[in-house]
Order: structure tokens, then sequence, then C-alpha cells
């Protein structure tokens, strides 16, 4: 049933992920006030502050040859992997692309030896934020971004161990039988 290939983003076509990109995130309001914003930021950044993010990785998804979705992010501090973005395409979804991205993500994670798997999204992205609780994340934090209004932090902690020790962390202080 899920005849889905994953590949190296690297090897993926720039138009073809630029595409898809446009596309998934049509929705988007534009700001001209942000935009401005952005380059202004740009234009006064030092140069010698780095562009590259430490330890990216990402992956494109196919069907077929036709590509329908990618997640990508980068290592954040030692321990955490950061999820920066992922899509799929509209005719696409709901058929266990994202799934299988957020699955390879999180083994990455796992075979690398991260402790966490982070990531951000619009409050109002419910089919993301399910999908995401459904395969082990935790809301983990809330923020108001100028760029994207509320957001809403997860978090998918790698081992049992660690796993456990949230979840005794973040309990009620007072016990039920009181």
């Amino acid at each position: 049933m899920n005849d889905i290939t994953l590949r190296p983003i690297e090897t993926t076509d720039a138009a073809a992920l630029a595409a898809l990109q446009s596309a998934v995130f049509d929705d988007y309001e534009r700001s001209d006030l942000l935009s401005e914003v952005i380059a202004q930021e740009r234009a006064a950044r030092s140069a010698g502050l780095a562009t590259d993010v430490p330890a990216p990785f990402g992956l494109a998804a196919y069907r077929e040859n036709t590509l329908v979705g990618w997640s990508q992010g980068y290592r954040q501090g030692k321990t955490e992997f950061y999820m920066l973005n992922s899509g799929v395409a509209s005719t696409e979804r709901r058929k266990g692309v994202y799934s299988a991205l957020v699955g390879a993500i999180l083994n990455h994670a796992t075979a690398k030896g991260y402790a966490k798997v982070i990531s951000r999204h619009a409050a109002s992205n419910s089919a993301v934020l399910i999908a995401k609780m459904r395969l082990g994340f935790q809301v983990s934090g809330f923020e108001y971004s100028e760029v994207y209004g509320p957001l809403v932090q997860l978090t998918y902690i790698v081992s049992e161990t660690r796993r456990r020790l949230y979840r005794v962390r973040s309990a009620s202080i007072r016990s039920s039988a009181q």
C-alpha cells in the first residue's frame, strides 16, 4: 500500500522542491512588512555570521518518481534535532507520506544519539499536531512569533528512560489520592 520512497533531500531537483514548497505554503499570508524586515536584517548581518546550519539533514518523499513531500532540520545544541519544516503535496495528504517522513527523522535521531526531536507549528495546524502526537510527540511549549503568530512546540523524547522522567516531571504535584 505504501509505495513511498525516501531519498536524501540533497539529491532532489532544487526547482521541483521549491515548487512543492511554494504549493504547500500557498495559503501562508504574505507580508510586505515582513519582507522588508527580513531584507533589512539580512543587509545588516555581519559577513562573519555562519549561514549554514549545523548538521543539516533532510529527506524527500517520492511516489513513483514524483516528489510528494519533504522534511528537513538540523542539530540544535548537542542533543536536540530541530525539525525546521516539512510538507506534503495536497493530493498526497492522509496517505502516510508525512508519517513516513517523520518516522525516518526519528530513526535518524535515534541512530545519531539525539535525546530529543523538537518542532514548532502554527497552533491552527491541527492535522500536523495530531499526526505528530500520534507518533509520540508531546506538547512542550507555546510561543508567539511575529512572523507566524501563535506556535505550539512539540517534543519527541528518544529514549524510554527519558520519556519516563518527562512523565514524572510533568505530572500533577498532588497525588490523585488526596
